[in-house]
């Protein structure tokens, strides 16, 4: 993630063309992703792909390779600490490493080749944690 991939709740209400305190307000509402977002000092900062998704319906999607080290890299680049923690209470005790695996799948179950675009690790975690709760049930 880079400097410039996050932004402020001034920011993306600006960007959105949104009511002024209405992200503070979302933020309250727990509408983002708590990977996603984190507090500096006093100020909110929330990455912009989070604000694309909570507020344009945005699909964040990268070129991906079927490839294990290729995937291993890509998922621990886009690791933080939020992030890993929801992970592993998710896989509730298997090797982390099964992440890694089940995205792999995922890319080569959605008939994806090499260099053709695939929706991030980030956005397929949350859906396929949804899924997998939601038919747990």
């Amino acid at each position: 993630m880079f400097l410039y991939d996050v932004v402020t709740p001034a920011e993306v209400e600006e960007m959105f063309s949104l009511p002024e305190g209405s992200v503070r307000r979302d933020l309250r509402r727990s509408k983002f992703r708590q990977s996603e977002i984190r507090k500096s000092g006093a100020t909110w900062l929330i990455t912009l792909r989070e604000a694309k998704r909570v507020y344009s319906e945005y699909e964040d999607k990268i070129q991906v390779k079927k490839d294990w080290n290729w995937v291993r890299n890509y998922i621990d680049s886009e690791l933080n600490p939020v992030l890993k923690e929801e992970i592993a209470d998710f896989l509730d005790g298997a090797p982390f490493d099964r992440i890694y695996e089940l995205y792999l799948d995922g890319i080569e179950g959605a008939g994806i080749d090499d260099g053709e675009e695939y929706i991030s690790f980030v956005e397929w975690f949350y859906r396929f944690k949804e899924s997998y709760e939601t038919t747990e049930i």
